[in-house]
């Protein structure tokens, strides 16, 4: 990950995860733009730091709100406070079931799929031109608003939906007060953000861990869970399993050393995972190395860390009070036609270059 694509990854990570118009949909969008489908993959630590510096970004700016909330909290008494708390932690379960029970279908759909990015910022412009024209009421969220709002919440984990659109829109399409939908929608993400950076951060450290091994040693872990699908049951299957073994042998030392024949090696290694009953689905798992990627390794990139947390950062605290002063003008309709507009153009160029 170089500096350049920090700053751009930082910015767009900034300014969407608070705007309307899906910072999922617009990563996989600059990904299409840079050529490069593991370019908002390629670093799980530098995904790690620009959700914190978002979710540091939600802090600071509901600072106040968040320590009456713990101030209350401690309180210990059926408050205000202890409610608000209580209605985040109920919007939380539906996103937090789908992220765990469905993570790696979520996740397969996160690669470059630019014909439903277009598709579901067209659904979220909707939303928005319809919330737009919702009456002004100054209700609160209730326990039932909550969970609706949470569903909508879980909805727009796929790449393309707006998180903060979908759930602002849904609680004003409930009557929810504006300034109070979009207050409750920002506040409400801070707990999962922070639960996915957990999840990455372990992710990335058993990565690295994974990355210190061997080309044999990373071979015979692949090999091993393998072995674990029971695809290898009988006789021939066991023969193909050592042929696949040779050849992702092969096939790993290809990458590392970019051999010009890699393509070929993989081609063949692609082969035999058919041949030994591999799904299409787990044949691209297993060639896009979600058992354990083979590559030389890197360390960190501090500097493009550090300018994509800088730029996380500062650009959240604009888009946060932007969206706030945004929502109480009733002016979500000019985000409405921002997704249109690119939602269009990103199904019309999949289909022209699919």
């Amino acid at each position: 990950m170089d500096l350049f694509e920090a700053i751009i990854l930082g910015i767009v990570q900034g300014l969407t995860e608070f705007l309307p118009v899906s910072s999922s949909g617009h990563i996989e969008l600059v990904k299409a733009i840079f050529g490069e489908n593991s370019v908002g993959k390629e670093s799980m630590l530098l995904t790690v730091v620009l959700h914190f510096a978002t979710a540091l970004s939600t802090v600071v700016v509901f600072r106040k709100e968040i320590a009456q909330i713990f101030k209350g909290l401690f309180a210990f008494k059926w408050n205000d406070e202890l409610k608000f708390s209580l209605k985040i932690i109920v919007s939380m379960i539906p996103a937090a079931i789908v992220g765990v029970v469905f993570k790696s279908e979520i996740e397969s759909l996160f690669g470059g799929a630019i014909t439903l990015v277009g598709c579901m910022l067209i659904l979220t412009g909707v939303l928005l031109f319809l919330a737009d024209r919702a009456k002004k009421t100054d209700q609160k969220v209730g326990f039932g608003h909550a969970i609706i709002i949470g569903i909508s919440q879980a909805i727009a984990i796929l790449p393309g939906i707006s998180r903060s659109g979908a759930t602002i829109s849904t609680s004003v399409l409930l009557g929810v007060d504006r300034e109070k939908a979009a207050k409750f929608s920002f506040l409400m993400v801070v707990p999962l953000i922070f639960g996915a950076i957990l999840f990455d951060t372990k992710d990335f450290l058993e990565n690295r861990e994974f990355e210190k091994t061997t080309i044999s040693e990373r071979t015979e872990v692949i090999v091993d869970e393998l072995m674990a699908d029971e695809l290898f049951t009988d006789q021939d299957r066991r023969m193909s399993f050592h042929i696949i073994k040779s050849k992702e042998r092969k096939w790993s030392d290809a990458k590392v050393a970019g051999n010009k024949e890699t393509a070929t090696i993989e081609t063949e290694y692609k082969t035999e995972l058919e041949k030994a009953g591999f799904s299409d689905e787990r044949v691209t798992q297993i060639l896009e190395h979600d058992y354990g990627m083979v590559r030389p390794l890197q360390g960190p990139n501090i500097l493009a860390l550090f300018v994509g947390f800088m730029c996380a950062f500062i650009t959240g605290l604009f888009a946060c009070k932007w969206m706030i002063a945004i929502v109480k003008r009733a002016q979500l309709k000019y985000f409405s036609f921002y997704c249109f507009a690119v939602g269009i153009i990103a199904v019309s160029y999949s289909l022209i270059n699919g």
